[in-house]
């Protein structure tokens, strides 16, 4: 409707004028509320957005810190020789720091077994005539194959290699022609003394596959036994059914790849791990820091100018909210206090060398004062001498880091307060958008009925004044209404 333009042709009054600034005054005045309403809302949404966010960030930095994170230990192994592993370590978190001297003297190994010369010519020599049971096993474990009468050497391999509970046994056939014949070769995986593949069946036709005949002679023969692994722990001799050695060295496992060279040992040093500690906890005072920064931001007060009407710099999108300053005071209290569980001489933040500035983030600052050392110099003697107590002041069970992901976890988690708060927001803004539609729904109908009504008097004033006009001519057009001039 208010693209019409003719209101106001037949009385030649600026009705169309009229009607629009009566819209506009009822438009502004209905609408202003509402949009002033609707930017609120959407920029506390997107404070609260923010505010989650970097929440979640401390949150997750303090949780590098939780449990055995700083307990870590690391096994640092110096080979023998460069471009060669010898050796392989790690180290749980509960290793004591100290250094070993290992030779490798033996690599575990599994068996092998190999049929005898000119047993078989050739690969599809028939092996049974007769159908029979193949059965392979090794330390404890085994599996069967069946054979059908007639079946050839090479189809007996492929049933080896083929079944799906063979738990580490590979067939091979060596086609070693002249007095050698052809081979059915078998090795396994299974290494450790007294572990050697055994072969039996429960047919004699089979008994040149075996190493237990049903018969008189088994075929198979063993040209390499199972064996440990064995190693030289500062001389202390250890033996392994496998290549790893677990908690031989407390705590420590090792993993042989090679044999040492003669009078060239491995060296393996289990040490703590305070680098990976410093960073982590350097990240945990960083994340801290960007947190204290934007709660600042985001309530920051409108600032106004001499005037003390002018606005010269805008407010945070949560100013008027009391959340972020609550959970800053809160968190504040939190870092400065006493840990419960820690050791006497680490149980607070400052005893590590960690301070608040006075701007309310956190430092490890390298200045002194009153004669007291710094907190650099606290927080150096603390991961090099109190190292497995800063793990606990961090990580135990009521550790700062667990005190601190618990009470952030009641902000952040799903259906926690901030997520009760968005939800909040968006229920008004959905309102909101529900008021402002029918807002527009009644100033159309009210630009509508404007119209209808200025219509109609423009209507009637048209109206009348042709009237006045024919009645004006009528009066002119009778004897001696006209002027009357003297002579």
């Amino acid at each position: 409707m208010s693209g019409i333009n003719f209101l106001g042709a037949a009385s030649g009054l600026p009705l169309e004028d009229l009607v629009s600034t009566l819209v506009k005054v009822e438009r502004d005045s209905k609408l202003s509320r509402i949009n002033t309403t609707k930017q609120t809302l959407n920029t506390s949404l997107s404070g609260i957005g923010q505010l989650k966010s970097v929440l979640s960030a401390f949150q997750d930095a303090a949780k590098k810190l939780t449990g055995n994170t700083l307990n870590a230990r690391i096994a640092t192994v110096t080979q023998p020789t460069e471009n060669k592993t010898y050796l392989e370590a790690s180290a749980s978190n509960t290793a004591a720091a100290a250094s070993f001297d290992i030779k490798v003297t033996q690599l575990a190994t599994g068996s092998r077994l190999e049929s005898a010369d000119a047993a078989f010519a050739a690969a599809t020599d028939v092996i049974s005539t007769t159908d029979g049971t193949m059965t392979f096993a090794a330390n404890g474990k085994s599996f069967d194959v069946a054979v059908t009468a007639g079946m050839t050497l090479d189809e007996l391999r492929q049933q080896i290699n083929a079944k799906t509970d063979n738990f580490g046994v590979n067939a091979n056939i060596i086609n070693a022609g002249g007095t050698t014949g052809t081979k059915l070769v078998l090795t396994s995986s299974e290494t450790g003394l007294n572990n050697d593949l055994v072969v039996t069946n429960n047919n004699a036709e089979l008994d040149r596959l075996s190493t237990v005949p049903t018969g008189a002679t088994a075929g198979l023969a063993a040209t390499q036994t199972a064996k440990d692994a064995i190693i030289a722990i500062d001389g202390i001799v250890a033996n392994s059914a496998t290549n790893t050695f677990t908690n031989v060295i407390q705590d420590v496992t090792l993993t042989v790849k090679a044999i040492t060279p003669d009078g060239n040992n491995a060296k393996v040093d289990v040490a703590t791990d305070s680098a990976a500690a410093e960073e982590n906890i350097q990240n945990f005072i960083n994340n801290y820091n960007v947190l204290v920064d934007q709660i600042a931001d985001l309530t920051k007060k409108r600032q106004l100018g001499s005037d003390g009407k002018t606005v010269t710099g805008e407010g945070g999108s949560l100013a008027t909210d009391q959340l972020p300053k609550n959970i800053m005071n809160q968190l504040r209290g939190l870092l400065g206090d006493v840990v419960a569980g820690a050791d006497a001489s680490l149980s607070t933040l400052y005893s590590m060398g960690i301070t608040f500035k006075e701007n309310g983030k956190l430092e490890i600052s390298s200045s002194s004062e009153f004669g007291a050392d710094s907190g650099r110099v606290r927080f150096d003697r603390a991961l090099e001498q109190n190292y497995d107590n800063v793990a606990k002041f961090f990580g135990g069970d009521n550790g700062l880091a667990a005190t601190v992901d618990n009470f952030l976890s009641e902000f952040t988690q799903t259906g926690g307060i901030i997520a009760s708060k968005e939800n909040s927001l968006k229920t008004q803004i959905d309102k909101n958008t529900k008021d402002l539609e029918a807002a527009n729904r009644y100033i159309d109908s009210f630009e509508q009925t404007l119209r209808r009504r200025y219509t109609a008097l423009d209507a009637l004033l048209g109206s009348m004044q042709n009237m006045a006009t024919n009645v004006t001519a009528q009066l002119t057009n009778l004897p001696g209404f006209g002027t009357q001039k003297s002579n």
